[in-house]
């Protein structure tokens, strides 16, 4: 495959959303059980639980980075906003 081909059908997270009706997200899944879901992009901010590794929340569009570098994503978790600290997930799309 050519690269610009590739480069041709590489989509953002809206145009994604508009080609395939809103049916594609993005994910955060747990993989190694220490994942903490935050009410905040920090260690700082209280706990609200754990994404266990397999489990998933959908990726909110939006990044933090906290003091020590470290890159939080905004999820939908359990039915409300929350922060996963990319050290402990990884990016899925469905």
């Amino acid at each position: 495959m050519s690269e610009e081909f590739i480069r041709a059908i590489e989509l953002n997270e809206e145009e994604l959303s508009e080609v395939t009706g809103g049916k594609s997200h993005t994910y955060i899944e747990g993989d190694d059980g220490k994942s903490n879901v935050r009410i905040g992009p920090g260690l700082q901010y209280k706990s609200l639980g754990v994404l266990h590794v397999g489990e998933d929340a959908r990726f909110m569009g939006k990044t933090s980075v906290d003091d020590r570098g470290v890159p939080w994503y905004k999820v939908m978790w359990n039915g409300r906003e929350a922060w996963v600290s990319s050290r402990y997930t990884c990016k899925v799309k469905y």
